[in-house]
């Protein structure tokens, strides 16, 4: 989050069209406190002529924002009309006092041509019998940055929305008459909320666990993490073992894996007996791949242009032969599941573990396909029940195995035909068919390999489908590197967001306090009075014709500068424009570290 128009060697982002050649004085003397009347209407000293008598050209309260601009002060704008003027020079040209622009940019290290200016200087009666000595610019430009629109500096309203959603996904809780058939806390955890229905406490029996099951969304009440709550009725926890095989798949952390946290038993839903339960990470804004893909009923399915005779009827031989790709999925979105899926097979199969869960309704896909945001980023969740419930993990762990390949090849299957019932034996041929047609010969190959029975003596492997993937492996790849860097340049672009918040917020803890150690004037005394009038250079300045400075650049530059105690000088000016103060940012941050450290020593010991 820079200024515009900034250097690129300058990490503060200084706005250098803003910057007058009082801000580049290195801080010789303490900074001078003016109470006297001939100052009530200080004049500036410009390059071709003294402002005064003008009231055009007078500067009132904390009018010297955007001092260093020569010239015809009328015809002025914002700070930001320059940067947009100096962006649009020819990189031929170069920034000189003939372009009417003081153009100063502060580093320690640039050798500039400049004379160093007094106290006395800096404020001058109506009287011209000061003359400023002649100054150059400095030589080389070709370090200025261009300016860029407000998108450069801010994250895409894109990727805000998506936050903000997974944000309210997180923190949504259940209407009242949900939460008061809850019970206020399960083991470790409060706030449920049941995600299977918008009633409380329904229950319904799972296809694939063979048990009545609730889904919750519950708050760790230590560390205060959004958790998946899998709740199992009616099942007894097996003992034997049961501990070593929750720990082996605590261990198991995969990117396409909901990771297991923990199991227990419980008896606070009041029921006979305890019921249990599974604790996984909580995954927002997602639908599974059976709602994603197979909830709505495809149009060009029905009919004689249904390749499945379900019912039984008499039809013309060339009925569902003319399935076209149009009703299908793309082959490009099919190979990034097999990508993903094979990856977290994998990953369990090398550990000696197996799915026993791999079906459309535990699959979760990023997204919302209603909404129009739909992704294929995919998680398995449900790991390790099947194998918790029975409480062993190498019992027939190989035929385990093996079902997982064929239920694998079955999943390609039914997504390959857009239709569930592809993968029944009485429609193989008929699915076979339409993959031949539809998609490449490696695809069909994937599924053939893995949805036929595996040969005892020679088992099959989830490696044997890299073959058959082949250099859409590295597609993949290449689109989560892109997705990445993309997320860094998004985040790049909020790097300084917290720190300036962070200082905003030390600032205001100090100004405008009612009283501080029985001290009423706290606040409008000392190092305070000059932090006020710094407060309202930043926020409150006006400009040449008293309308309001809304540049956040301006304001960027200042508390940069401000945080990283530089030696520019800025005059700041009281309300009454009674009092004028000629202050470098480095005094600024001195005062401001004094001020702070006694409100925090106070805080701390009473005393201050």
């Amino acid at each position: 989050m820079i200024s515009n128009g900034a250097f690129d060697g300058d990490p503060y982002g200084v706005a250098p069209f803003q910057q007058g050649r009082t801000f580049m004085t290195p801080p010789r003397n303490p900074a001078v406190y003016y109470n006297n009347s001939s100052y009530s209407q200080p004049s500036i000293m410009t390059r071709d002529a003294p402002m005064t008598n003008n009231p055009n050209t007078m500067l009132g309260t904390s009018r010297l924002a955007h001092l260093g601009v020569s010239g015809p002060f009328s015809s002025l704008g914002p700070v930001s009309s320059h940067v947009d003027a100096a962006a649009a020079l020819d990189n031929s040209s170069r920034i000189s006092p003939d372009n009417n622009l003081d153009f100063y940019g502060y580093s320690q290290a640039a050798s500039y041509n400049m004379q160093q200016l007094t106290d006395d200087d800096l404020l001058i009666s109506g009287s011209n019998h000061h003359e400023e000595k002649e100054r150059t610019a400095p030589p080389d430009m070709s370090s200025v940055r261009q300016a860029r629109p407000d998108f450069a500096y801010f994250m895409t309203d894109e990727l805000r929305a998506e936050l903000l959603r997974r944000n309210h996904m997180l923190t949504v809780c259940a209407n009242l008459d949900v939460a008061a058939a809850m019970p206020e806390r399960v083991g470790d955890y409060y706030n449920l909320m049941p995600l299977d229905s918008s009633q409380a406490n329904v229950p319904h029996k799972s296809r694939t666990f063979r048990y009545q099951t609730i889904s919750y969304k519950a708050t760790h009440i230590r560390t205060n993490a959004i958790c998946y709550l899998k709740r199992i009725m009616g099942c007894k926890l097996p003992t034997v073992r049961l501990y070593e095989v929750v720990e082996t798949w605590k261990k198991i952390i995969h990117a396409n894996i909901a990771q297991l946290r923990e199991v227990f038993l419980t008896k606070d839903f009041n029921d006979d007996q305890p019921s249990i339960i599974f604790v996984y990470d909580f995954i927002p804004c997602c639908e599974t791949l059976q709602k994603r893909h197979f909830s709505s009923n495809n149009s060009l399915l029905k009919g004689w242009s249904n390749p499945y005779n379900i019912s039984g009827e008499d039809r013309p031989f060339s009925a569902g032969k003319g399935t076209n790709q149009t009703g299908l999925l793309a082959e490009a979105l099919i190979w990034e599941y097999v990508v993903q899926l094979s990856s977290l097979i994998r990953t369990l199969h090398a550990a000696l573990l197996s799915c026993r869960c791999l079906h459309l309704s535990r699959i979760l896909v990023d997204g919302d396909s209603k909404a129009g945001r739909a992704k294929s980023r995919l998680w398995l969740s449900g790991v390790g029940i099947a194998d918790i419930l029975d409480g062993s993990i190498n019992t027939s762990v190989q035929q385990h195995i093996q079902n997982d390949l064929q239920d694998f090849g079955r999943l390609i299957l039914m997504l390959a035909c857009n239709s569930i019932v592809g993968a029944q034996k009485e429609h193989l041929q008929t699915s076979l068919e339409i993959v031949q047609r539809s998609y490449s010969h490696d695809l069909k190959n994937l599924i053939l390999h893995f949805l036929l029975p595996s040969n005892p003596l020679k088992p099959k492997s989830i490696n044997d489908c890299m073959p058959m993937i082949g250099a859409r492996f590295y597609a993949h790849i290449d689109n989560l590197h892109v997705r990445g860097d993309i997320l860094e340049n998004e985040l790049a672009k909020e790097l300084d967001c917290s720190r300036l918040f962070r200082l905003i917020c030390k600032l205001n803890t100090l100004l405008e306090r009612p009283e501080h150690s029985i001290n009423q004037a706290w606040s409008e005394t000392g190092d305070r009075y000059v932090l006020k009038l710094f407060r309202d250079f930043i926020f409150h300045s006006i400009g040449f014709e008293g309308e309001p400075v809304m540049d956040m650049a301006h304001i960027v530059q200042c508390l940069n500068k401000f945080d990283a105690g530089s030696h520019d000088k800025i005059c700041l000016t009281s309300r009454d424009e009674q009092n004028v103060i000629i202050v470098s940012y480095s005094e600024l941050h001195q005062a401001f570290e004094r001020s702070f450290t006694e409100l925090m020593n106070y805080g701390s010991t009473g005393s201050s």
